[in-house]
Parts: structure tokens; sequence; C-alpha cells
């Protein structure tokens, strides 16, 4: 991946000891079932913090509550001082919180450039009127939107692509792509909902090369939930294991690897009960 650009700034971080994001007490219920019970974690600035759990665990349901679809029957939710559980949706965008998603398919039309402009909403100021004339103030602020917006396809490696329409890619590109429009709002936390589910192995690779890029050159954090094992062990500085709803697990790479209610909840009671060992991690591994 390219250099990050001089115009592309990290964003303002607080103090290592201080929290971005504190999470406390989350629990979330839809008609008597437990999505999510009792939740608790932290997320320092500049983390790339990695949340695993089964198929049903509740990793969606987190997401929602963060990026403010759902409203928890219970706990707190802090993030860069804001008492986060009080926002609506665009009120939690503007705060600096950018969510990728599992599906693609939004807007396949429009250019790759375009898609991105769209993730410039919350930072242009024109308003209907002036957009529609495109004069003075307005075309000077879209100039310096579509300049921005070319600085982050340079960071991802998607210039070249910036005209073609988006449905156009392949799906790894378009994966990519979706990436690069959460960071043109440019958020202090960016939310990556399984950024490489049902990729190959290269493309796998090349959305990791991205996300540590993200990390390293911007500093901006991140909040994975990703069902590749290999992808989250190498990359992430620590994980969150939810099973059930539940926070079964916390720590390091190395540690939660070795938590023997990780690999129960992987592996099942009969294989889980009498493994000392780690995961069974490789680079194919999707669990």
């Amino acid at each position: 991946m390219s250099d990050m650009p001089a115009r592309l700034n990290a964003p303002e971080q607080h103090t290592m000891s201080t929290p971005l994001l504190s999470v406390e007490g989350i629990s979330v219920r839809f008609a008597g079932i437990k999505a999510l019970t009792d939740v608790s974690f932290q997320v320092m600035p500049g983390e790339l913090f990695a949340v695993i759990g089964p198929n049903g665990a509740g990793k969606t349901s987190l997401f929602n509550v963060l990026s403010r679809v759902y409203q928890p029957v219970a706990g707190k939710v802090t993030f860069d001082g804001h008492d986060l559980l009080q926002l609506k949706t665009y009120q939690a965008v503007r705060t600096g919180i950018a969510r990728t998603f599992q599906n693609l398919g939004q807007f396949p039309t429009s250019t790759v450039l375009e898609y991105l402009l769209l993730g410039r909403h919350t930072r242009m100021h024109s308003g209907i009127l002036r957009g529609g004339m495109y004069i003075g103030i307005t075309r000077n602020e879209e100039k310096k939107n579509r300049a921005y917006c070319m600085h982050i396809l340079e960071l991802v490696g998607l210039q070249h692509v910036s005209n073609a329409p988006l449905g156009s890619l392949p799906y790894g590109l378009q994966k990519r792509a979706d990436v690069a429009r959460a960071l043109a709002l440019e958020p202090k936390l960016l939310l990556l909902d399984e950024p490489v589910a049902g990729m190959s192995l290269e493309e796998t690779e090349d959305i990791a090369a991205v996300i540590l890029d993200i990390k390293e050159q911007l500093g901006i954090t991140q909040i994975l939930v990703e069902h590749d094992m290999a992808l989250v062990m190498g990359i992430a500085d620590r994980i969150l294991v939810l099973d059930f709803g539940r926070v079964i697990a916390q720590g390091v790479p190395a540690e939660v690897q070795a938590n023997p209610d990780v690999i129960k909840a992987y592996l099942g009671e009969e294989f889980g009960s009498g493994v000392t060992d780690t995961l069974p991690i490789s680079t194919n591994d999707k669990l």
C-alpha cells in the first residue's frame, strides 16, 4: 500500500490511559431472547480490537449498539466523552464513528469516487441550494473533498479504479471500497464488520494490509468483527470473545487462543473439555 498522503492526518487522540470507547454492562433483548448479556470492555486510542465468536454469539448486535441501530435494555456506552446511548445514528456518525457492512451492493452504478463522496456528507456544508448551483464556495468545497477522497483511494490502493462503477469491480475491491467509504468520514472509531467474508486468501491478505495501514499510518482506532481466525490472531492487539451473548474471554491473541472456554465454544464440549493446547489456527481456518 502507498504511504499516507500528507493531507490525511490521524485523528486527535486521548492519552493512552484514557479509553476512547468504554462499554459497561450492555444487555440487548428481543422478545425475551437475550442477544447480549452484561457485556463490558474498553478500547484504547489507536488500538486494533477484535470481537470474535461462533455464529449467533452477538457480534452484529454489539455493532448495532455501537452504531446506534439498537438500543440496549441495560448498560452504558461512553465514546470520546459522549454518552453514546443518548445519540441518534446520524449524531454518532458526527462524533466520529464509521462502519463497514457485511453485505455489498449499495449504489452499484456510482463511481468509486462518488461512493467515497457519499461518505463525506457530514463534512460538507453547502446545502442543497448551493449544491445545485455549484458555484463559488460549493465548487471549492467539492474540489477539496474530491481531493481528500482521492488520497483515501491511494491509501487503500484503489486510485486506478476511481472512475469505475462500483458494481463493476471484483468482490474484493468492492469490500476495499467500502472500507474507503467509511474512512472518508474521517472517523475516530472504525467498525469493520467481517471485511474479508467470502474472500480468497490473496484478497484477505490485501484487506489485512489495508487494516494495518489504517492503524499505522492514520492511527484510527478499529474494532474488527471477523470469522477468519488467522487474520484476527495475526493483526489484532486484543480480542474479545462472545458466546451466546456473553463475554467468555478477553486479552491478547495468545491468551485468547489458549483459553479453554474459547476452545470449547468453537470445538464443542466433547472436544474442548480435554484440550489444553491452543486452537489449531492456520491461514485457511475460518471458524
